[in-house]
């Protein structure tokens, strides 16, 4: 502690210093003619100066980065990324600063020292160590960091912003949606539990992560997709299909099962349907909310009941959607 205060009142020192040479400077300045005037002792009294105030910048910037708190500025910025409490975020967000901490580590800086340049180095050290979206993910998560403590501490700026080293956007391969007999068939497929979960999926186009924590009561249900309530009414065949199950709690019947293990389960069967050319595509739980997505809006083509079943955020969320499956101009 007692050396902490020694070098926090070494650097005040300097830094008195460093501001009366600034101001003596300057005065000497005003009084030199037009630059193209200048004297050879002139010119390099200039260029003193503009090492002078290259060192004043340098230590504001490590009085700043000394006095900021980076795991407390971190937890703080992922408890409250996304906007939501959406778990999925979390953890990406999370992984994406863990990738960007190892790469300081490697440099031996702090992440708060990062630089333009060393920005894009990050990006390229990242590149090829997964899909473009994913590279492309990480960088946002980062920049997002970089703008939260920006906005909360003087002298930090945001390293990523403007940079050219992300990896372009890629055209997404057109996606493969299971038709209506191939639900029917991985249905047949599936042990009772998961069939459950692929029904409530593919007849009420429940996102997977909405599961595990489902309440019924009677056929309407309640929970949580991506940190926000979602409530409706269960379709016959789907309150069938969880009658079936053989879960002991009807009313929660996905209780006690984690979104990940629920997923994997059931992909692992597509996979052998797939695999056995019972299916077209090793289809995964998002494509179940596809299905359901294209059935509905060929009943009335009625994109705000859509939106409403799917329970977007907005009329624009669901238009893009929508566009995303091929389903409006």
């Amino acid at each position: 502690m007692a050396q902490k205060k020694d070098k926090e009142a070494e650097m005040n020192a300097v830094a008195i210093r460093t501001e009366n040479d600034i101001k003596e400077m300057a005065a000497i300045l005003a009084t030199f003619p037009e630059p193209g005037k200048w004297t050879q002792e002139q010119k390099a009294q200039a260029v003193n100066f503009a090492a002078l105030l290259e060192t004043a910048q340098k230590m504001i910037a490590v009085k700043t980065l000394a006095g900021i708190d980076y795991n407390a500025e971190k937890e703080m910025f992922l408890n409250n990324a996304g906007r939501t409490d959406s778990k999925h975020t979390h953890r990406s967000y999370r992984a994406a600063l863990t990738r960007l901490e190892a790469y300081a580590e490697r440099a031996h800086i702090s992440p708060l020292e990062l630089t333009p340049a060393r920005a894009d180095d990050f990006i390229y050290s990242i590149k090829g160590n997964g899909a473009a979206a994913s590279i492309r993910r990480d960088i946002a998560a980062c920049s997002s960091f970089f703008t939260w403590l920006e906005r909360r501490h003087e002298g930090i700026k945001n390293p990523f912003r403007g940079t050219k080293a992300r990896p372009a956007e890629k055209t997404e391969k057109a996606l493969v949606i299971p038709t209506t007999a191939e639900i029917k068939k991985i249905i047949a497929a599936l042990p009772s539990f998961e069939a459950a979960a692929v029904s409530v999926m593919a007849f009420r186009g429940l996102r997977i992560g909405g599961l595990p924590g489902m309440e019924i009561t009677g056929t309407r249900f309640k929970t949580r997709s991506k940190g926000k309530p979602v409530t409706g009414e269960l379709p016959g065949n789907a309150l069938t299909a969880i009658k079936a199950a053989e879960t002991e709690d009807k009313r929660r019947p996905f209780a006690g099962i984690t979104e990940e293990a629920l997923a994997r389960r059931i992909e692992y069967h597509i996979e052998k349907l797939h695999k056995a050319g019972k299916i077209r595509a090793e289809y995964n739980c998002h494509s179940f909310r596809h299905f359901y997505a294209i059935t509905e809006y060929s009943k009335d083509r009625d994109i705000k009941r859509v939106q409403g079943l799917l329970s977007h955020s907005g009329i624009q969320v669901t238009d893009r959607y929508l566009r995303s499956l091929g389903l409006r101009d």
